[in-house]
């Protein structure tokens, strides 16, 4: 024995002695070629890409072999225990019931991580889902929230700033190598160019700075997921819960799941944790349900003031309650005739919505255009009463010319009526239908700590979420109206989803992948589908083209909605716009719309398939590369348009019916001497552009660009014709001037758009709107 171990000594010996000497030789080899040789790659802590290498100075610098960054770091942002969803359960039902395929790192409300962490064995989650009811797993929500902090609420002052580059680990080394290369060389007090030799001290500073950099951005992310979840969660356990259609959903919901859970669990498994559940979760369920939805939505719109707008008739009567209109006829799932949530303000407010109409929102400023608008809806004959919503910004001046336009007798009518008159049945004896005026202001509706949230686009939300209809037509007031409101209710689409959206103009500005990312992960997570039947968003969401590098996606100059179908995502508007991060990924209010759709998980709505067209004249036909006519056609307006994609028809346009709406404002010469052939020949005085510019746009034809994709929007060609199916032609029209091309690129790569040419009966119809619209009789 003692041989033996004296044998096993020597061994060891000479096997550390060899160890040794490879160290040695391998940290000399380091030494030597460490900096020269290296090209490994960097994991991400996100998205597991490999970072390229890069130039410093014409030196190949990379680093090498580090670790995966390590974002469990007790200094730095902690990410969720994500490990909850990979539990056998939560990953067998997500595999049978759910199709994720956001692809996108796990992110959810922090509240979950606690609710789940009480669940020790497997079964326990089995019993969750056979045991408790939807109104059980409601406040278990909220009652979990409290538990964790009494003083919890939603502010809106939080802004949220949002981020316009990537932040994952490697794109951001890859943008700031330079820059952390010199520093670290400066505060170990070396020349700032100096190879940097000591590879794992510089890894260690690389995580210290983008901890610095990064930490803020994740821990704003999951604030902004927490409370969106709460926002999402709440309006659907409390506001819409007493609705038929969800009643049933959830019903079916919780039955499959009971369904699934029992099939997983032997019967006496089922009895002790029905008694488990019974003892562990339902004991800790004290909100009191007459109470605790009113106390909830103080915490959640704390800027709510629990006060109804004010409601003031063209007559000048003042109604302090939403007045009653007719109701309308979409055909939706009424509420059951009783709840137990009516403590809560909003459930008070959508329950005195009633009937259908027009809703504008306007200022002092917007008076010229809103009388104009009224008078246009007079000739198209309008019977659905109009709401003009405010706030607090509309003079007793403004109103008194908004009631004439509305109300004064208007008998006379513009010679063009009169090829047009076989089109309208009804008797003009006492003139054009007198318009239903109510002023809405919507100061009160605000609590007095958040006033200010609501300047400049915070009105349109405010008009959207408190006018009194349940079903209606958001417009801008210099929105042209190529049909009778009632035609819009009655669309397809409309009846289909309760919704009508347009898209804007495919003009080349593109968004960033961040975006999408973003937009993805403030949806409804897999948690919320599981525990609340929340919808993940689906293909319907993630093939828009703005969820796809386009940045225009809506055009808000129409917007139509069933607000009793969709008051939930309504309510998601003013929370969004709240939130840098999002009003800065839109061009005004216009996104906002279909951003608050898709984080209520609400895919119920629907776009015209047109993209938006320029309207008006094509341009004469234009001579490229010498002798060639150029096979695209140009048309050049301000007016953005929008053809139904069912019809044909031109429907609606923007900016309104003056050839060009800033005419009060150019410099006439300027416009003559730059018009370059986008205008119809024979303008060759100021005199006679200063006519063309106030006159109704003639519209003979609208020209939709071609779009495939915002990775094909720009096609290069050297044969003359356009590359880009939107110019905007600086200058001309206070440069709001856009050309509309019918095709891009040469005979290699064309793309083609879509002409429609506006039929002669139509003409004389718009004729006539034009005349009314702009006053010419």
């Amino acid at each position: 024995m003692s041989r033996l171990s004296s044998k096993i000594k020597s061994n060891r010996v000479v096997i550390y002695v060899a160890a040794g000497i490879w160290i040695i030789a391998f940290n000399i080899y380091l030494y030597f070629y460490h900096s020269q040789t290296i090209s490994d790659t960097i994991v991400s802590i996100i998205d597991n890409t490999t970072q390229q290498q890069v130039n410093d100075n014409d030196e190949t610098s990379t680093y090498d072999s580090f670790d995966k960054f390590d974002n469990q770091d007790d200094k730095g942002y902690k990410p969720l225990n994500t490990s909850i969803l990979d539990s056998s359960p939560l990953r067998l039902y997500t595999q049978q019931y759910l199709d994720d395929k956001r692809n996108i790192e796990p992110i959810f409300s922090s509240n979950y991580e606690t609710m789940f962490n009480k669940i020790e064995q497997e079964d326990e989650f089995y019993g969750l889902l056979s045991n408790l009811n939807f109104n059980d797993r409601c406040q278990l929500y909220f009652e979990n929230l409290f538990q964790k902090n009494q003083n919890w609420f939603i502010n809106p002052n939080e802004r949220f700033p949002g981020y316009a580059n990537k932040f994952d680990y490697e794109s951001w080394i890859h943008d700031h190598d330079r820059e952390l290369r010199i520093q670290f060389n400066k505060d170990n007090d070396r020349d700032k160019f100096d190879k940097i030799e000591d590879q794992v001290v510089f890894k260690t500073f690389v995580d210290e700075k983008y901890h610095e950099y990064a930490d803020p951005i994740y821990e704003q992310e999951q604030k902004m997921v927490d409370y969106l979840s709460h926002l999402r969660i709440f309006n659907k356990c409390y506001l819409s819960s007493n609705f038929i259609s969800q009643q049933n959903t959830i019903k079916t919901f919780i039955t499959e799941q009971k369904h699934f859970a029992k099939s997983m669990i032997s019967l006496e498994q089922q009895e002790s944790n029905h008694n488990n559940i019974n003892e562990k979760e339902k004991r800790s369920i004290e909100l009191d349900v007459t109470k605790d939805c009113s106390n909830l939505e103080a915490r959640l719109y704390p800027w709510l003031s629990n006060h109804f707008p004010v409601f003031e008739k063209w007559t000048g009567e003042t109604i302090l309650h939403p007045p009653t209109f007719q109701n309308s006829n979409a055909q939706k799932s009424h509420p059951s005739s009783t709840t137990s949530y009516g403590s809560c303000f909003l459930n008070k407010f959508k329950k005195s919505l009633s009937g259908k109409g027009i809703v504008l929102t306007i200022g002092d400023q917007h008076v010229d255009d809103t009388v104009h608008l009224i008078a246009l809806l007079r000739a198209l004959q309008n019977t659905l009463p109009i709401q003009i919503v405010y706030y607090d910004n509309l003079s007793g001046h403004s109103k008194s010319r908004i009631v004439r336009a509305a109300r004064e007798v208007m008998k006379v009518l513009p010679e063009s009526f009169k090829e047009v008159s076989d089109k309208f049945p009804i008797m003009y004896d006492r003139g054009l239908p007198e318009q239903e005026v109510y002023f809405v202001n919507t100061y009160s509706v605000v609590h007095e700590n958040y006033k200010s949230k609501f300047d400049g686009y915070g009105n349109k939300f405010l008009a959207t979420l408190f006018n009194s209809f349940e079903e209606f037509i958001l417009i801008d007031a210099d929105t042209v109206l190529l049909k009778n409101p009632e035609w819009f209710f009655n669309h397809d689409k409309f009846i289909k989803s309760g919704t009508f959206f347009f898209r804007d103009r495919t003009a080349v500005h593109t968004r960033p992948e961040t975006d999408t990312r973003f937009l993805k992960k403030m949806s409804p997570s897999t948690l919320d589908a599981i525990m609340f039947d929340i919808p993940l968003i689906t293909s319907h969401s993630m093939d828009l083209p703005g969820m796809n590098g386009l940045f225009h996606e809506m055009e808000s100059g129409v917007v139509v909605i069933d607000k009793t179908r969709h008051f939930n995502s309504i309510l998601l508007l003013p929370q969004l716009n709240f939130m840098d991060a999002f009003t800065e990924k839109s061009h005004g209010d216009k996104e906002l719309f279909w951003f608050s759709f898709i984080i209520n998980g609400d895919e119920q709505f629907m776009f015209n398939g047109y993209a938006a067209g320029a309207l008006g004249r094509i341009s004469d036909p234009r001579v490229v590369n010498g002798d060639r006519i150029r096979k695209a056609q140009q048309l050049c307006s301000a007016h953005p348009g929008h053809v139904d994609d069912e019809s044909d028809e031109l429907i609606w346009f923007n900016s309104g019916f003056h050839f060009c709406s800033k005419y009060k404002d150019i410099d006439y010469r300027h416009d003559l001497h730059e018009q370059d052939g986008r205008y119809k020949p024979g303008i060759t005085t100021i005199e006679e552009m200063k006519t063309y510019y106030f006159d109704p746009i003639d519209i003979e034809a609208v020209i939709i660009p071609p779009f495939e994709n915002s990775g094909h929007m720009r096609l290069d060609n050297s044969e003359g014709e356009p590359h880009e199916g939107w110019e905007l032609s600086h200058g001309l029209c206070s440069s709001y001037l856009w050309c509309a091309y019918s095709s891009i690129g040469g005979k290699d790569n064309r793309q083609l758009g879509t002409v429609i040419t506006i039929d002669e009966e139509s003409k004389k119809l718009f004729r006539y709107y034009g005349d009314v619209w702009v006053g010419n009789y």
